[in-house]
């Protein structure tokens, strides 16, 4: 018996050691979870929850594009590896022969209940032809100096992902929120640019992922550990009782 309890209790420390303090390798305790809806409906007033977050607030302003339509945008929620991800995919584009602007405001609010956000990557699938993609993001809040993200895109995409690397050198696609928030106002600005003698600007997918310290996956996996722990010890005291 004091065997199985000594046993039992070196899996809860390795528990709590990975709970609280390996957040970004923590093993995902559950499957992945998706939730999705058309741009143009989640204008109209519509949420989407993932995990702990919950968007809303959604709006969008286009000019100048040759292909954009809020109703073939699909908007996803979805967590993977502990990590909630906000995704827009669909065809967004510039396309001229000539000299062309055009631009893409996107927004949304991202409510962490319980939790804090404090830093949101991004990232970016597509393909540029003589031309060039500019993407600034803000976020504000009411307990948080605006925080802000600058990433230019010559070939239409940005792999990078966080946790992981290495990023993109002389970019700052990675958006820290210090302190850290629970509610968060964003926009997205795409800006387009086809040279003078034409070109084309294609996005496919932009991606948002949103990081806490501890990653709530960690959060749980410390808990269950304490809890186990709390367990093993009444159990122990009841037996020598």
């Amino acid at each position: 018996m004091k065997l199985l309890r000594n046993s039992a209790r070196r899996l809860v420390k390795t528990m709590l050691v990975l709970g609280f303090t390996s957040a970004m390798v923590v093993t995902p305790l559950f499957a992945q979870v998706i939730y999705t809806g058309t741009l143009a409906d989640l204008a109209n007033g519509g949420t989407l929850s993932i995990g702990d977050k919950t968007f809303s607030g959604f709006s969008y302003q286009a000019s100048g594009l040759t292909s954009f339509n809020a109703n073939n945008i699909i908007v996803t929620a979805s967590e993977s590896g502990g990590i909630d991800y906000l995704t827009w995919s669909g065809n967004i584009s510039l396309v001229s022969g000539g000299f062309a602007t055009a631009d893409l405001l996107l927004n949304y609010v991202v409510t962490a209940n319980p939790g804090l956000i404090s830093m949101i990557d991004q990232r970016y699938i597509g393909s540029v032809a003589n031309g060039s993609l500019l993407i600034n993001e803000t976020a504000t809040s009411a307990g948080a100096p605006t925080a802000h993200s600058q990433l230019s895109v010559n070939d239409g995409s940005d792999p990078n992902t966080y946790p992981g690397g290495p990023f993109d050198v002389g970019e700052n696609d990675l958006l820290s929120i210090a302190p850290p928030q629970s509610t968060l106002h964003v926009t997205k600005d795409l800006a387009f640019v086809v040279l003078s003698n034409g070109g084309s600007i294609t996005i496919l997918e932009v991606e948002q992922s949103f990081h806490q310290v501890p990653e709530p996956s960690a959060m749980l996996l410390g808990s269950l550990g304490a809890g186990l722990l709390v367990f093993l010890r009444t159990r122990s005291k009841a037996t020598r009782d």
